[in-house]
């Protein structure tokens, strides 16, 4: 993702010089790190554990809950270490971003409980001050130019990248949806417009877009992949291509009130059509239910096990790089965001372990 942000913002610079100027710039630099730092705020199995401990925090209230988004933010400028220093040689908490890198990483550029999207938010109040400077001057709600090419770039990683990946893993039959008499591609199509009814006005370009991307996958339904050089060469032509034409569908659009990033429509519907392969075999797949069903279980225990500890000043319960953060927490609210904080950090098998450790069963 980082490297696409960075391909998107040097075209940009080579194709629109003058509009990039009007909009204050656009550091290919800047673009890469806000694409690297994006995922950060996400814990241990993704989204499925976003939620449960946005309702974890919620319940414990702390009202500006848990969002990946304000926990990215977070870990770049609090929680991160760097080699930075003040005047008086004190470590600088975070990493010490530029303002246009942080910028770049405010996807929403609002706190929580927004009226227009109270589902997304990209600060939590601990973090108010710095984002206060990093958007100084610039109009609310208004993304910057890096935030909306992050974005972007996002959705086509998100698209792309993570549909191959399933796909040479054996789990989305993208192969078998080419052709219009495919019930592979029907039961697609009825899936798609049952999740997004609000495409049906426009069902026929979708369409369009699906056949197009489909038609021009490399691999026939009767053909498997073997992950051989010969293989991997043919995918790696199919989204390199893709991905050319992505990149430069985006256009500045400077005098814009909300948005000064446009995307062309068709290569928007391409995308779209492509994620909803990974909602339909992946996201969607009613074999990962009971799977999800115990990491949400692992995730609301360890968190109340950890609270319960930070509660009761067992701070050695707690991984050892936290112990010392858990111990200076000065009131309830402190101690619940250490706690997300510290589950977040985990890796799912860090999680795992922790919570067979916690039970006793670790050996």
């Amino acid at each position: 993702m980082g490297q696409i942000a960075r391909r998107i913002a040097e075209y940009l610079n080579q194709q629109a010089p003058d509009d990039v100027k009007r909009i204050g710039g656009l550091d290919p630099d800047a673009a890469e790190a806000a694409g690297l730092a994006h995922d950060m705020g996400h814990p241990p199995f993704g989204h499925i554990a976003e939620e449960e401990l946005n309702q974890l925090v919620l319940d414990e209230g702390v009202s500006d809950g848990y969002e990946g988004n304000a926990q990215s933010f977070r870990i770049v400028t609090r929680l991160a270490s760097s080699d930075a220093r003040d005047r008086r040689e004190n470590a600088i908490p975070g990493l010490n971003l530029t303002r246009m890198t942080l910028d770049g990483l405010l996807k929403y550029p609002w706190p929580s409980g927004d009226r227009q999207n109270p589902k997304k938010w990209g600060y939590y109040e601990t973090e108010r001050d710095i984002f206060a400077w990093v958007r100084a001057g610039r109009p609310a709600r208004q993304r910057s130019g890096i935030a909306e090419i992050m974005d972007w770039a996002d959705d086509i990683t998100f698209a792309i990248h993570d549909l191959l990946d399933f796909y040479c893993a054996g789990k989305i039959p993208i192969d078998r949806c080419k052709g219009r008499l495919s019930s592979e591609r029907e039961r697609l199509i009825v899936s798609m417009f049952g999740r997004k009814p609000e495409w049906l006005p426009e069902r026929a370009r979708y369409l369009e877009a699906l056949e197009c991307t489909v038609d021009q996958f490399p691999f026939e339904p009767g053909e498997r992949y073997g992950n051989s050089v010969q293989d991997r060469a043919r995918l790696y032509d199919f989204s390199t291509g893709l991905i050319r034409y992505l990149v430069g569908s985006l256009r500045l659009n400077p005098s814009g009130s909300l948005s000064i990033v446009a995307v062309n429509a068709e290569a928007k519907r391409e995308v779209d059509v492509l994620k909803q392969f990974i909602w339909e075999y992946v996201i969607e797949n009613q074999d990962l239910a009971v799977v999800q069903n115990g990491q949400r279980g692992a995730v609301r225990a360890v968190f109340t096990r950890l609270l319960h500890a930070a509660r009761d000043k067992k701070y050695y319960l707690f991984p050892s790089g936290y112990q010392g953060i858990a111990a200076k927490a000065r009131d309830k609210g402190e101690r619940v965001r250490v706690v997300a904080d510290c589950l977040a950090g985990m890796t799912e098998k860090e999680l795992m372990h922790f919570h067979r450790c916690l039970q006793g069963l670790a050996t």
